[in-house]
C-alpha cells in the first residue's frame, strides 16, 4: 500500500515566505512537518537535506529553529508513541524516490528516541540508495551531547 497523499492538496507544500528581516529569522519552508502526515511525494523532497527531528527537540533545545532548520527540511515524529513500521516504510518510500542529499537525525538522549536513528538507518538502506546520514543527541536540558555521522 502506497503511503503517497496526493501532490496537489495545499497542506503538502512549499511555504511561500517574506524575505527575512535579519539573518537569523528562520522559519520552516514547507508542510506538514509530521512524519504521519507527508506524501512520499511530496515536490519539497527532491534534492532535500533532511532534518528528521524527534518532536521534543525543538522545545528541549534553546534556539532550536537557528541551530537546526537552516538549508533543511525538517519531519518531525516521536519513535516511542508513532508506529516505527509505518516510518520505515515511509522513509524508504522517500529515499527510494528521490534525490535525498542528507539526512540528519536529532534525537534526545533517552532510549526510546534511539529507534528515531535505527529507523533511519534502515530506511536508507531498505532503499538501497547511498544517502550521507547524521546523528545529533540532545540533552533533556536542551545542550547537544552528541554529533557523529552514521552513514558516510
Amino acid at each position: 500500500m502506497s503511503t503517497n497523499h496526493t501532490v496537489d492538496c495545499p497542506s503538502c507544500s512549499s511555504i511561500k515566505t517574506a524575505p527575512a528581516a535579519h539573518d537569523k529569522d528562520v522559519r520552516l519552508t514547507q508542510w506538514p512537518i509530521q512524519i504521519k502526515l507527508i506524501g512520499t511525494a511530496a515536490p519539497f523532497l527532491e534534492d532535500a537535506d533532511l532534518l528528521v527531528a524527534a518532536d521534543c527537540t525543538a522545545f528541549a533545545t534553546p534556539g532550536f529553529h537557528e541551530k537546526f532548520l537552516p538549508g533543511k527540511k525538517v519531519l518531525i515524529g516521536c519513535p516511542k508513541l508513532d508506529d516505527a513500521t509505518q516510518y520505515l516504510a515511509k522513509f524508504t518510500e522517500i529515499f527510494g524516490s528521490h534525490s535525498i542529499r542528507k539526512v540528519t537525525c536529532l534525537r534526545m538522549e533517552v532510549p526510546c528516541c534511539g529507534g528515531m536513528t535505527a529507523v533511519l538507518k534502515e530506511a536508507i538502506n531498505r532503499s538501497g540508495r547511498k544517502i550521507p546520514m547524521a546523528e545529533i543527541i540532545v540533552g533533556v536540558k536542551g545542550e547537544v551531547l552528541s554529533e557523529k555521522s552514521i552513514l558516510d
